[in-house]
């Protein structure tokens, strides 16, 4: 069944119109007309199977048929990263990560940032289209940049990938679900990695090659997950 984004349906939604994005994309592009079955998602959980009662590709309009509530995940899978200089890097990762299970994704200004701006819109339309995709009902949290000692100050004790010598723990001796840090392209320093030690955080040896700040960010995500 096709899927559609639909932010602001609820549980008590009856009918409903969709966007004319999302109408172009029903009527014109998958060719849907009145009586057809789709789905509306709002990304928090809500899932409403529809018929379609209206087919005009710039307000197509459903009835509600059947509502299905889904519970969250009982794991917060946050990722905190230094955005890449190429964006197309960044919008692989959320790609990827949203059909694994990503719950939140906060982006961090580093010392060595090559990149200190994101388009947000942009990369929640991506993140609606992965959850779509992955027939996911929860989009993740996305939050626009900030300072990183300001991340760490309000989300202590969590874990932090970076390229230096010194104690780490392997992916498998993690046992608890936090918030993980990504660094940019040019790592972090060493004064903001020792700054995250110091709020509670513990380096996590993520392979013993160099990777990508987008590979190294999916890895994270992953081991998360796993544990």
């Amino acid at each position: 069944m096709a899927s559609f984004y639909a932010a602001e349906v609820a549980a008590s939604t009856q009918a409903y119109t969709l966007s004319e994005e999302e109408s172009k994309h029903c009527i014109r592009v998958l060719r849907k007309k009145v009586g057809d079955s789709i789905e509306l998602l709002n990304g928090k959980g809500t899932q409403l199977l529809c018929r379609i009662t209206v087919d005009n590709p710039k307000k197509c309009s459903v009835e509600i048929i059947e509502v299905i509530e889904h519970h969250p995940e009982s794991k917060t899978i946050h990722i905190a990263m230094a955005p890449t200089k190429n964006m197309d890097r960044v919008e692989w990762f959320l790609e990827k990560a949203t059909e694994l299970g990503l719950t939140h994704l906060t982006f961090l200004k580093c010392s060595n940032n090559e990149r200190n701006s994101i388009n947000l819109e942009r990369l929640h339309k991506i993140a609606i289209a992965a959850m779509k995709q992955s027939k996911r009902y929860f989009l993740p949290e996305i939050t626009d940049m900030q300072p990183f000692s300001n991340f760490i100050q309000a989300h202590p004790n969590g874990f932090i990938g970076h390229c230096y010598a010194g104690e780490k723990l392997r992916m498998k001796e993690m046992q608890n679900v936090a918030p993980f840090l990504i660094g940019p392209e040019g790592d972090f320093s060493e004064m903001e990695v020792d700054l995250a030690k110091k709020n509670g955080y513990k380096a996590v040896h993520l392979s013993d090659n160099r990777l990508r700040t987008e590979t190294a960010a999916l890895t994270a995500a992953f081991s998360l997950l796993n544990i």
